[in-house]
């Protein structure tokens, strides 16, 4: 058995269903131990071939979180989060950074934190601000803290999504 945290407020199923992008904040700190949990999530998700090829930055400090919001073109959400987690990799990493960014937000849903993901369309920018190597990516980001809207960890009304039957095909498109 693992020490690590594990978010367990919801199910699986429950916290897809509740899952949406947030990008308006309180002021409420996040405890270290949900972050973590959070980044666990992350840590512990599947790569091609088991590469993890993943690092994260965590900007918690808030003027940090100002200078890398000012590297993406509709990041200012990210100056008001509790916190921002940028994800880091070799170009080519996309989808394995895809599979940590979904863990990461479905656990943050499962404990009540809200999530957006964001891109830092001026990439140079963040590197500078990141202090990341020129050889690897760092354009995506997810922005976390407790949703300013009560109603955002409600589950998404009927009619929210396509059904299942417009988006499936079977054997053959």
């Amino acid at each position: 058995m693992s020490n690590e945290p594990q978010p367990d407020a919801l199910s699986v199923a429950e916290a897809i269903r509740r899952k949406r992008a947030v990008r308006a904040y309180t002021t409420a700190p996040v405890p270290e131990d949900v972050i973590e949990a959070i980044l666990n999530a992350g840590r512990r998700a599947q790569s091609s071939k088991n590469t993890q090829p993943w690092a994260f930055v965590l900007v918690t400090e808030r003027e940090q979180l100002a200078r890398v919001a000012a590297a993406g073109t509709y990041a200012a959400h990210m100056a008001h989060a509790a916190f921002t987690v940028v994800l880091v990799a070799a170009p080519g990493s996309e989808f394995d950074l895809g599979q940590a960014a979904a863990n990461m937000q479905l656990a943050a849903t499962a404990l009540g934190v809200g999530s957006c993901v964001t891109i830092l369309h001026n990439e140079a920018l963040a590197h500078e601000v990141l202090g990341v190597p020129s050889d690897l990516t760092c354009r995506w980001t997810i922005t976390f803290g407790y949703p300013a809207d009560a109603n955002a960890a409600r589950p998404l009304a009927a009619g929210g999504r396509r059904p299942l039957s417009e988006v499936l095909h079977r054997e053959r498109y």
